[in-house]
């Protein structure tokens, strides 16, 4: 069987050098940051729950930063612009566990006992008239071995509403994405109403967000569309980049200082040199 050559595919989609300018930019920040990660990586302890989120959220962080360049290089500009929101609901969700370390940890990885449950009795659902009964009896097994767990953690897990009913939570936190924004602060929430709820409308696929689409067929191919979507998107990732660097020095004394404050400076001569010339 032929596979698909990967690295052929990408070279067929070039781009004029206003289109390389903003994605070279990209690729210089994660560069700088995937050698600061590398570098932090190798006396980083993860020693309590919370540096153990910090380690796997980065680690995840990183790879949806290579995504959005990726997915970009290749013009998939709906699932760029959905790994970018992927992005700033990450570091909101970060910047809100950071605020109380120790407790939101816990509730945070605790919650994987309501998800397995949850997860493997949909899939028990699924699979009882599709698969094998062996695979079915597996499937059932596992749950047998997990509800204790889960009706433990549904004490956790659960709140009373106004009308007296026992409601297990929405998430986690029991919190949106707004709210838990709301509560980091007012840069924060700005950060949402900027970012996250402008790209949301890719990942639902509304008609506001296939505007333009038709500019990506070879039909009816726009170069200019092209530079103004990947130029916003490659803007709207560096906007949260700043604040996702910003908690690492932070938080982690990473060193990425001089990238943060070149940042502005870049962003406006590329903004000045291709939209307001």
């Amino acid at each position: 069987m032929s596979r698909i050559d990967l690295p052929e595919t990408i070279k067929r989609v070039d781009f004029p050098e206003n289109i390389w300018d903003w994605l070279d930019y990209l690729e210089e920040v994660l560069v700088a940051t995937q050698q600061e990660a590398i570098y932090q990586e190798k006396g980083f302890m993860a020693d309590t729950p919370f540096k153990k989120y910090l380690q796997h959220t980065i680690n995840k962080d990183l790879s949806t930063l290579n995504s959005i360049y990726i997915l970009l290089r290749c013009e998939m500009i709906h699932q760029a612009s959905s790994h970018a929101r992927l992005f700033c609901e990450s570091l909101i969700t970060m910047k809100y566990i950071s605020l109380d370390p120790d407790a939101r940890s816990d509730l945070f990885w605790g919650y994987s006992d309501i998800e397995s449950f949850e997860i493997s009795s949909s899939l028990i659902e699924w699979e009882k008239s599709k698969a094998k009964p062996q695979h079915v009896e597996k499937i059932e097994t596992y749950i047998k071995s997990i509800v204790k767990q889960y009706e433990k953690a549904k004490q956790t897990y659960s709140y009373t509403n106004k009308k007296g009913q026992t409601k297990l939570f929405r998430n986690w936190c029991n919190k949106s994405i707004s709210l838990q924004a709301r509560e980091c602060g007012d840069d924060f929430h700005r950060l949402y109403d900027l970012v996250y709820k402008q790209l949301s409308s890719y990942v639902h696929g509304s008609s506001w967000s296939l505007r333009k689409q038709m500019a990506y067929s070879r039909a009816h191919y726009d170069s200019k569309v092209i530079l103004t979507d990947i130029a916003s998107i490659i803007r709207t990732t560096l906007v949260v980049w700043m604040d996702w660097a910003k908690f690492c020095v932070s938080n982690l004394d990473w060193r990425l200082i001089d990238v943060i404050k070149s940042m502005p400076d870049r962003m406006e001569a590329l903004d000045t040199k291709y939209f307001n010339a």
